[in-house]
């Protein structure tokens, strides 16, 4: 009997220590794009979820409780923002390079996003202003990252540091903005400005939401430099 508790403990051990302390992440050769971009969509619920352990945040849904998004034309103050929908982006592209020095991501994400706003100038060359509920919902979006990286040892093994990064982005289907309570004062101005913003939600997004969409994905670059800090490189790629 203390010979199989012996056995069985050995085989526990064994296991520990040899296994992938990832194990959400299949390693694949820089060169990959398809191990690559297979491997990164099988992790996304995972990360999108939260992974305590390596210093990553839930980032659906991502909460963030400012943002300053103002634009020579406007002053917008966007607080309390939830975006949901993160965690079921498709994976497009993921591409490295030998050196290490740089990850190319695209995805094609549906959102929405619910917070409050604080708004005050001209859109589409017309006054607007109020403060209030806002609402998006974005059916499409592509936004690809570009994110230059350094190698950094650390506790005797190197890890990818994030330098700076690089975003671009497209409306690849109809978008809904509404702004509740805009000129509270001004029963025709608000539905006025309510039926142009209904009508071109995309370029509403574009004209004044370009600053908001950054922060959206500076907070996901944020956690993914957390977690390259936590897991050496050795445990990501072969």
């Amino acid at each position: 009997m203390y010979g199989k508790i012996c056995i069985l403990l050995f085989i526990s051990y064994t296991c520990l220590v040899t296994a992938d302390p990832v194990s959400f992440i299949k390693k694949c050769k820089w060169d990959d794009g398809k191990c690559n971009k297979e491997s990164s969509q099988a992790a996304l619920k995972i990360f999108a979820a939260g992974i305590p352990e390596y210093n990553v945040g839930v980032i659906d849904p991502l909460t963030i409780e400012y943002v300053d998004a103002s634009s020579p034309n406007m002053k917008l103050i966007v607080t309390d923002v939830v975006v949901t929908g993160l965690s079921n982006c498709e994976v497009k592209k993921v591409q490295r390079f030998e050196d290490s020095s740089k990850i190319i991501v695209k995805l094609l994400c549906a959102a929405e996003l619910k917070g409050k706003y604080d708004m005050k100038g001209q859109l589409f060359v017309i006054p607007i202003e109020g403060n209030g509920p806002l609402y998006a919902k974005v059916p499409k979006i592509q936004i690809t990252a570009e994110v230059d990286l350094n190698v950094k040892s650390k506790d005797g093994n190197d890890h990818w540091l994030v330098k700076a990064w690089r975003h671009t982005f497209e409306l690849k289907d109809k978008s809904t903005v509404k702004f509740e309570n805009l000129f509270p004062d001004n029963e025709f101005l608000r539905t006025s400005t309510n039926e142009l913003i209904a009508q071109n939600g995309n370029d509403v997004i574009i004209e004044i939401g370009s600053n908001l969409i950054k922060a959206l994905v500076g907070k996901v670059v944020e956690n993914i430099k957390n977690f390259f800090l936590a897991v050496p490189i050795k445990d990501l790629s072969l």
